[in-house]
């Protein structure tokens, strides 16, 4: 009886149709929400996973917070080296669902990034390491005499600021040295002894040029062959992986092309991505200015190329724009763009001028001195074996393309900690010392982190300088035992299909029963900023949620209402014929409930229909810097089975809830004052 008089009442007044309808907005609404949210979250989720968090970190307990991949601002916490690493490996792996345990360590480091002079200097050394021939012998002799005019020019700029500078010791010094390399003898010398010549302009004339700056490099300490084969997204771009047992650097293919690469072919790249976002030159003042900052460091460029590649690139200039010219000049009228020439100039730059220019600071094969975030010490040497990105995670803007790999002995170096046996080792001879504190105060810089010590000496009988370089430092090789020395943490990769919460649970009994001191975390709690983004949308959803229902609550309740004091004679001769009070109330009440839920069916099939025929075939993210949130170039909406459901039951709650009020002040009415009000 209850039901049949609500769904009347629903067919008989079309009026009520409208709380469906607002239902139905609201459920749609939310239904393409939800699915927009959760296929964010599961793809930053598949992002971090296969980047190097993997499906769980596992981390001493009494570590003073939970590991960061991608720490924000407030950096990461101090963690606490997990127990003896070597033995906890095999025990992580034996676990049932356990694929692969990899060896982590994040941190920060900087490398300084050489003037001009470096530059020059870098390619006449790689001349000067060639085989001994004739045609070395010439070339030598090019860039010997190129370089010479070039420190001439820097002698007479020194000379200047010695005016300035007169009761400096320094200036006196640098000056002194700029006088022997412009002296007949020194180039007399560097013909015949070009290396041991090279390391004293590296030592006591390149400073003199300017001090260049400083290149962030964020990086991961790992096993990185084991880390190349763990996550299936590694993709080696260039040179090869460090050998087993070898220090090394791969540089994260994002970093080697924003801050490594020539910053004019970096604008270049800049702006044919918004070209291809449909930018151009005559509506984007931001293109123009690209253009223009080009232009404006043309004179840096011109300074960093030596006589063979200026000859080389101003034949190519004069074959591309048809007609002869100076260098500079014809290099400005190349890199002056518009809409109607970009294109062409952006594919003759890679294919013919970039062969000819300094198109990257390092190269694989280079050396690099990196210093830790604490900058103490001269620095870590490590070689540079190649570049490395994660395929399908956004382009040179993702922050995980941004991110190196090291191994981790260089990454304890970086961070100024001592081994296992370097602690113990310490603590010994302060015992025998006699002397009061503990080891693990010390820095591994305290107990001796090897240094280059450059010395200049004069030769027997004559006052030619004697160029040497004593260098003492971290052997390049190490043994697995140092490897695993004093790991922070450790990312396990789950097998397919494997539940997380599973192993969690397989994990913390194993750490019951052998008392090892481990703790766990998920993807979301090692993400850093990049989970905030996660939760940060999906508190905006919750908001937006809030904000449509209280919306349907307050027009729905106002709706409801207004059709309650209409039938107030038909209830009254209900409640003539005998309906109760509270039958009337249940029936009010089943047809806002009725309204709510078939409103919300109708809108989750909308919904639905929507994603299923906006975004069946997946939406495509072009933005690179997205792709990583959004777990690669397609972002596939899926509306799961609990989304419905818990729109459904949302969206027919607030209907309901909607009615509560005009159902108990339509039930309240007396069957006397409703047919008096009925006559009326």
């Amino acid at each position: 009886m209850v039901l049949s008089f609500a769904l009347r009442n629903i067919l008989a007044r079309p009026r009520s149709w409208i709380v469906g309808l607002l239902a139905a907005g609201m459920a749609a609404l939310l239904t393409m929400g939800l699915a927009l949210v959760g296929s964010i979250a599961e793809g930053t989720r598949k992002s971090l996973i296969e980047s190097g968090a993997g499906h769980l970190q596992v981390y001493h307990s009494a570590s003073g917070g939970v590991p960061q991949l991608l720490p924000g601002p407030g950096g990461s916490p101090e963690l606490v080296p997990l127990p003896d690493y070597a033995a906890l490996e095999p025990r992580l792996r034996s676990v049932e669902g356990v694929a692969e345990v990899v060896p982590l360590e994040a941190g920060g480091a900087s490398v300084f990034r050489g003037n001009y002079l470096d530059e020059r200097f870098a390619a006449v050394r790689a001349v000067a390491r060639e085989p001994a021939s004739e045609e070395r012998r010439a070339r030598l002799g090019r860039l010997a005499e190129d370089l010479r005019h070039t420190l001439e020019r820097v002698a007479r700029d020194a000379h200047r600021r010695e005016e300035a500078f007169a009761n400096d010791v320094s200036a006196r010094e640098d000056l002194l040295a700029l006088e022997e390399v412009t002296s007949e003898r020194f180039w007399a010398r560097f013909t015949e002894e070009p290396l041991p010549a090279l390391e004293f302009l590296e030592n006591r004339v390149a400073r003199q040029a300017g001090e260049g700056a400083s290149i962030g490099v964020d990086y991961l300490g790992t096993d990185v062959p084991l880390f190349a084969r763990a996550f299936s997204r590694f993709e080696l771009v260039s040179g090869e992986l460090p050998p087993p047992g070898t220090r090394g650097l791969l540089l994260g293919h994002g970093a080697y092309e924003q801050y490594f690469k020539l910053p004019i072919a970096a604008r270049l790249d800049e702006l044919k991505r918004e070209r291809e976002r449909g930018s151009t030159f005559a509506g984007d003042e931001r293109a123009r200015t690209l253009v223009e900052r080009n232009l404006t460091e043309l004179g840096d460029l011109l300074s960093r190329l030596d006589v063979e590649r200026a000859s080389a690139l101003r034949a190519v200039l004069v074959r591309q724009l048809g007609h002869e010219g100076e260098l500079e000049a014809l290099l400005k009228e190349f890199l002056t763009l518009d809409d109607g020439n970009f294109d062409t100039r952006y594919a003759a730059f890679y294919a013919e001028l970039a062969p000819h220019l300094p198109l990257y600071r390092v190269r694989p094969g280079d050396t690099l001195l990196l210093r830790g975030a604490l900058e103490v010490g001269s620095g870590v040497a490590v070689r540079v074996w190649g570049t490395f990105r994660f395929r399908g995670l956004g382009g040179d803007l993702s922050r995980a393309n941004s991110t190196s790999l090291v191994d981790l002995v260089t990454a304890r170096l970086l961070s100024d900690r001592m081994t296992r046996s370097q602690a113990e080792e310490a603590q010994r001879l302060l015992n025998e010392l006699g002397l009061s504190g503990s080891a693990q105060e010390m820095s591994a810089t305290d107990f001796g982190l090897p240094t280059v010590v450059d010395v200049e000496s004069v030769a027997p009988g004559g006052a030619e300088p004697v160029f040497e370089r004593e260098a003492a430092g971290p052997s390049m090789r190490f043994t697995d035992a140092e490897q695993k020395d004093g790991v922070l943490h450790a990312a396990l990769v789950l097998k397919p299909g494997v539940s997380s919460e599973d192993v969690v649970e397989r994990i913390r009994l194993l750490a019951g029963e052998q008392k090892l001191p481990l703790e766990l975390a998920d993807w979301e709690e090692v993400g850093g900023f990049v989970s905030g983004l996660v939760g940060m949308s999906r508190l905006l959803l919750f908001a937006l949620a809030l904000l449509v229902g209280l919306f349907v609550l307050l027009v729905s309740a106002g709706t409801l209402l207004l059709l309650a004091r209409e039938r107030v004679g038909e209830v009254g001769t209900l409640r003539a014929v005998g309906m109760q009070r509270s039958q009337v109330f249940l029936g009010l009440l089943w047809e806002g409930l009725l309204l709510g839920a078939l409103g919300s069916v109708l809108g989750i099939a909308l919904g639905a229909a929507v994603l299923l025929g906006a975004a069946g075939q997946g939406l495509p993210v072009r933005d690179e810097s997205l792709q990583f949130f959004l777990g690669g170039p397609v972002l596939y909406l899926r509306l799961e089975a609990w989304h419905a459901l818990a729109v459904g039951l949302g969206c027919s709650a607030v209907v309901m809830g909607a009615s509560l009020v005009p159902a108990w002040r339509g039930s309240s009415v007396t069957p006397i004052v409703a047919m008096r009000q009925r006559e009326d």
